[in-house]
């Protein structure tokens, strides 16, 4: 398998094999699931620790494909998996996401980054999965956490501080609670409710909760929220 994943991988134009071979080697050897995918996210290369965390077989040939065509639970939210590619190629910048089903039974955090050319041009992207204790976020939560979680705002229309509302909001905690949680005053958050529900154009909480759910609000999360309790096994 490794023969092929380096000739595939090299058929990338305009990447220094040198250099670029160093990585690959690097991968290989990790014991954490690394790997690449082209600007189609299409599988390139991915190491023996992708295939074992994803429950794949040890020989199964994952180059050329893409996610939902592969035998493993991340197929089922390939949109959301190659979304965040595309949103990769475009900042051209590190982005991570948090899964919590999607590797075996390990909670983790994926870590995407941009693939560049001699050039600098994007060509595709790199993935890191980590293992990730959500000590934290189950307390963070009052239902059932998502398969996919996302720590990058869907859109830029909110301030920090409305991020937090929004989350708390969407675990149906009330405007007092959401107070007692963020240490503020119950006037404060029913102020920023009022802003929060200017900002999307509805004027009640239901309306608010299809506004959140078509945006992709009801998979995000503030990451400022889970660093104080994540642990790197």
């Amino acid at each position: 398998m490794n023969n092929i994943n380096h000739k595939n991988i090299m058929d990338f134009k305009g990447i220094d094999a040198g250099s670029f071979g160093s990585l690959l080697s690097f991968m290989e050897n990790n014991e954490e699931p690394w790997g690449v995918k082209d600007c189609e996210s299409r599988f390139m290369y991915a190491n023996k620790a992708t295939l074992k965390f994803s429950q794949l077989p040890i020989n199964f040939s994952i180059e050329g494909r893409l996610d939902n065509e592969c035998p493993a639970q991340w197929a089922e939210f390939a949109s959301d998996l190659q979304r965040q590619d595309r949103e990769v190629e475009t900042a051209k910048k590190r982005v991570a996401m948090i899964q919590t089903c999607l590797w075996g039974k390990e909670h983790t955090l994926c870590e995407k980054y941009p693939l560049f050319d001699n050039e600098k041009k994007c060509i595709g992207t790199i993935f890191h999965v980590t293992k990730f204790n959500f000590i934290s976020l189950y307390d963070l939560f009052n239902k059932e956490i998502p398969p996919v979680l996302i720590t990058k705002p869907p859109t830029n229309s909110f301030t920090k501080k409305e991020l937090e509302v929004i989350f708390y909001l969407l675990q149906s905690l009330n405007a007092k609670e959401i107070a007692t949680r963020l240490n503020l005053s119950h006037r404060t958050i029913t102020n920023k409710l009022q802003l929060i529900y200017e900002k999307a154009k509805v004027n009640s909480l239901n309306a608010f909760k299809e506004y959140c759910k078509a945006e992709g609000f009801n998979r995000y999360i503030p990451e400022w929220f889970i660093k104080s309790g994540c642990i790197f096994i």
